[in-house]
Order: structure tokens, then C-alpha cells, then sequence
């Protein structure tokens, strides 16, 4: 028998409506906990989050079709990285055509910015409540990186109208992948 925390769950395509229409009646609890359920985070994880009832909102959430029971993905085990060789000369030509970063798979995006996007929306979440999904909706659905780069510039921007450049600047710093 599996741990019930140790479970992984992930929006369906009903629950990806749900956040984007708020057609199906949800609860303001059970609208949080579909918005973390992300198909990385176990519920003991997501229960730091919600609370204690993470479980059964989560459960409930399954229920109504809104999310479902994926497998863990195993963790990797920790080893050293292998020591990559040095070149000697540097054409400094060649570095600056070169794109900055490799490109990466829509998955790899997603993994990448998930992390991100939850700390932006705790983080903007005492400031604007259950709207912080609304203010924060381009930085959420970003599908490349550079795409999540211009949202939160503009959120940034729009913060600062209410808080001011630096305090919107504190509020977003370490937000950048």
C-alpha cells in the first residue's frame, strides 16, 4: 500500500479550464490547490502549501476530474559532474554569435519555470489575494523562456505602479531563470 503523500498529482485538461474560466463552482481552497497541483510536488509537499486538508481538496480535485495521479519521477542520484575541458583560446568573435542559451524542449521549460512561477504567485499573493493568478496569468503561461523574461519585466512594471520601482524590484528579485 502507497503513502498517500507520497502521491503525484497534475492537472487535467477539464482542471486547466477550470483556472482559466472559473466555470465549475470551486471552492477559493480548491482553486489553490489545482493551481499548485503541478505534477511534481507530492501532496506532502503541496500540504506545506494548502494545509492539512491538502489531501482530501486534492482527492476531491481527482474526483471532479480535475486532476489526476501521475507516477513520481525517480530522483536522480547526486554524482559529481564530469570535468569538462578548457580551451586554450578563446575567439571572442565566435562567443558573441553564439545564441546564449541551448534550446529546450517544451518539457524542460516547463520544469524549469515551474519552481518560479509558484514562488511568484507566494509571493504575490499577500499583495492581491486570489487575483494574484489574474496579475500574474502571462508569467504563467509563458511557454518559453524568454516569453516568461518579457512577463515578468511586465509585471514588474505593473507592481510598481502600486508599490513603487523598488519595492516592486525587491518583491520580483531571484524571480529570473
Amino acid at each position: 500500500m502507497d503513502d498517500p503523500g507520497e502521491r503525484v498529482y497534475r492537472k487535467t485538461g477539464q482542471g486547466a479550464a477550470e483556472i482559466r474560466s472559473r466555470s465549475g463552482g470551486l471552492s477559493a481552497r480548491a482553486r489553490t490547490a489545482l493551481i499548485l497541483v503541478n505534477g511534481v510536488d507530492s501532496v506532502a509537499a503541496l500540504r506545506g502549501k494548502i494545509g492539512p486538508d491538502a489531501d482530501a481538496l486534492i482527492e476531491g480535485l481527482a474526483a471532479q476530474g480535475h486532476a489526476e495521479r501521475v507516477e513520481p519521477r525517480p530522483r536522480a542520484a547526486a554524482s559529481p559532474p564530469a570535468p569538462t575541458p578548457q580551451p586554450a583560446v578563446v575567439d571572442i568573435a565566435v562567443e558573441a554569435g553564439a545564441p546564449s542559451e541551448p534550446e529546450l524542449s517544451e518539457a524542460e521549460v516547463r520544469e524549469r519555470l515551474a519552481p518560479l512561477r509558484r514562488e511568484a504567485l507566494a509571493r504575490l499573493g499577500p499583495h492581491y489575494g486570489p487575483d494574484a493568478v489574474v496579475v500574474a496569468g502571462p508569467l504563467l503561461q509563458a511557454g518559453t523562456i524568454a516569453a516568461y523574461c518579457a512577463a515578468l519585466d511586465a509585471l514588474e512594471t505593473k507592481v510598481s505602479v502600486y508599490m513603487g520601482r523598488k519595492q516592486a524590484v525587491k518583491l520580483l528579485t531571484g524571480l529570473r531563470p
